[in-house]
This record gives C-alpha cells, structure tokens and sequence, in this order.
C-alpha cells in the first residue's frame, strides 16, 4: 500500500476556503435525522455547519488539514458571537474593512492553534476567509485572465440572468460555447494547470482519462439544465463572491439552527480511521465524505469502507462525490452496503456544483 495523501501532500495552509460540493444535495442524501450523530469532512466548515441545521445530537468534524479545521472554528466563532449580517461580512460576502477588529472580538473562542494560525495571517482575517483558499485564487486567476479573452463582462452577466430551460440552452450553444471557451477551458482545467495552480498534483494520482473535457462537459450540463440565476457556486466562479446566491450555510433562514447547535459539534484532527479508532463505541447515522475517496487506491477505499460499515448504525448513510476517480463498491459489499442509485442519480441532476461527474450515497444494511 502507498503513501497516504497527507504524505504526498503539503496541509499547511487553506486549500479550500469554501466547500464546493453543494449542501442542498448533501442534506437530502445524507436524510438529515433530528438527534442522530454524523461524522463530516470538514474542509472550510460549510456543509458540517449546514448538517447542523438537522438539529442532529453530535457531529465530528474532522480533516487531516489543521488549516481546515481552522477555517470550520473560526466560522464557528462568527456564528456565536456575532448577527447574521454580521457573519456575512466578517466571512468577505461584499465589500467593506474593519474585518480585523471583527476578529479581535472573537478570538478568545477560538482554540490556540486556530488562534495562532489566524493570528499569522492577518491579511486573510480583513480579505475576508472566503477568499484565501488555494481554490479560490485558482478561480480568480481564471476571472481575471482567461475569462476576458472567451466572453465579454455583458456575456458573462448574461449567462447568469434568470432565462428558462430552453433560452439557456440556446444562449450556451449560440453564444457562450465557442472555440475560445472550449480552447481555454482544455487549457486552464488540465490536469497539469489544476494540479499546480488548484489542488495539487497528487490529487490526480489515481485519475485517468481527460480531466478538462470531463469538467466541461459537466460544466455544460450545469450552464444549460440547471438555473444559472440562483447557483452561489456558478456565481462565485464568475464574479468572485456571492452577490445573488448564497450557499446553505449562510442563508438567514439557517442562521439560528446552526447557532443554536455549534455546542454539537466536535472538531477532530486525522483520518477518517483515526476518527472512528478515537471515537469507538460511537455508531453513525450519516457520513459526509466529500470526494476523500478520489485521492486513495481502490484497495484504500475498499479498507475505508470497511472501517465506516463497522462503525454505523443500521440505515445509516454514505454520501461521497466521484470527481474524476471512479469509487464503487465491490460485490463483497452486497450484503453491507446498499446503493440508493435512484436517489442519488435524482439529487445529481440537481447538484449546483458541477466539478463531479458522479454522487454515490449507499446505505448501511
């Protein structure tokens, strides 16, 4: 067996300061249980925070990346202490400063390594957090310098004006789907140019085929089928900060759930493994695992399915992107695992963030 992601691969600083996997789908897969428990990959803290509008009596955060876990305490620390329209200033939704004096107040609530991290990069507090992700940047560059030669500003603002099913699909095939866009984008999202610039190459270790046409094809599909008026995600990508749309976790109707329900969350540093190794005796209702399942071996995944199945409460479920790796079970989980494939086939069709060509959600005999 290989080396582990987090040999091959540096954690020390944010790589994702949103999550970009949609919450809405999550919530709905995951069938979120007034006073179950759930274990969530963290990354920046959205969807484990949008678990906790389910009023749920645990869930354990977790993520191999103290700088991720950083980013989940400091919302945390938001949510508690200050207003709604507060959040969403101190987080970096629209212009504005005084982001640092924010933090000052809120500080203390946060754990000594989040303090010191946080503490270090002061230029990430008064930028705002939702936008210091390697990500982020990523797609910032791609605004700033790729963006201008395919469309004009009037195209790009167009595309994401309210039009029904068959005025996108005509606006996508007559105007947004050119040569440049389909040059530029076989550019920008390889495999090479994601892996420096986005994620990290090791992150490919397992993918095969091509990475750009597989993106944008799924881009297609989310510019065309699904609105392109309300999706934070397509907004965020486009415009460089959620304007119209906001993502689940920070729309004011969920703002009282997830505060009143901080006190049950637990943060922990590590695998999925060593979570469940740490936490034995602790049976799951639910688990959100992201797509942790692309940067492994087949024969990792398989192990880590293993270690979840034996550690779940009957009915319990898996939810978990396939990006660019295929990740399914074998047939010796028959028994174990049961794949809702109706339900995740639906909720794909609906997902807003459109970088993954599979959901796979598979439920615990």
């Amino acid at each position: 067996m290989g080396q582990r992601i987090q040999e091959r691969a540096s954690f020390d600083n944010v790589r994702y300061s949103n999550c970009w996997e949609d919450a809405d789908v999550l919530l709905q897969a995951l069938d979120v249980r007034e006073g179950g428990v759930y274990l969530s990959i963290s990354s920046a803290g959205d969807n484990t925070l949008s678990i906790l509008s389910g009023n749920p009596s645990l869930v354990i955060a977790l993520d191999i990346s103290a700088a991720q876990l950083a980013c989940l305490e400091l919302r945390m620390a938001a949510f508690a202490s200050l207003s709604y329209q507060e959040v969403l200033h101190f987080l970096g939704v629209g212009d504005g400063s005084g982001r640092s004096a924010t933090y000052r107040v809120i500080r203390s609530a946060l754990s000594r390594d989040a303090r010191e991290f946080w503490d270090s990069h002061p230029e990430f507090i008064e930028r705002g957090i939702l936008h210091v992700g390697k990500f982020e940047r990523y797609f910032r560059l791609f605004r700033r310098w790729a963006l201008p030669i395919i469309h004009s500003r009037d195209t790009v603002l167009e595309l994401i004006r309210e039009k029904d099913a068959g005025a996108r699909a005509d606006f996508y095939r007559l105007r947004w789907d050119t040569w440049r866009w389909r040059l530029i984008f076989s550019i920008f999202f390889s495999r090479t140019v994601m892996g420096r610039l986005g994620r990290d190459p090791e992150f490919f270790a397992y993918v095969e085929g091509n990475v750009a046409e597989r993106i944008r094809e799924r881009a297609g599909y989310a510019l065309t089928a699904l609105p392109t008026h309300d999706n934070p995600y397509l907004e965020y990508i486009l415009k460089g900060n959620f304007e119209n749309s906001l993502p689940f976790y920070l729309r004011q109707e969920n703002f009282e759930a997830i505060k009143r329900n901080l006190c049950r969350l637990i943060l922990f540093k590590g695998s999925v493994d060593e979570a469940l190794q740490a936490n034995k005796g602790v049976l799951f209702d639910g688990f959100n695992l992201s797509d942790i399942f692309e940067y492994m071996s087949y024969e990792e995944y398989v192990s880590a399915l293993e270690r979840i199945a034996a550690s779940s409460k009957m009915g319990a479920r898996l939810v978990y992107w396939n990006m660019l790796a295929d990740r399914k079970p074998p047939d010796l989980f028959k028994e174990r695992l049961a794949p809702l494939g109706e339900i995740a086939g639906a909720l794909f069709l609906k997902d807003k963030a459109f970088f993954y060509k599979a959901l796979r959600v598979e439920q615990v005999r």
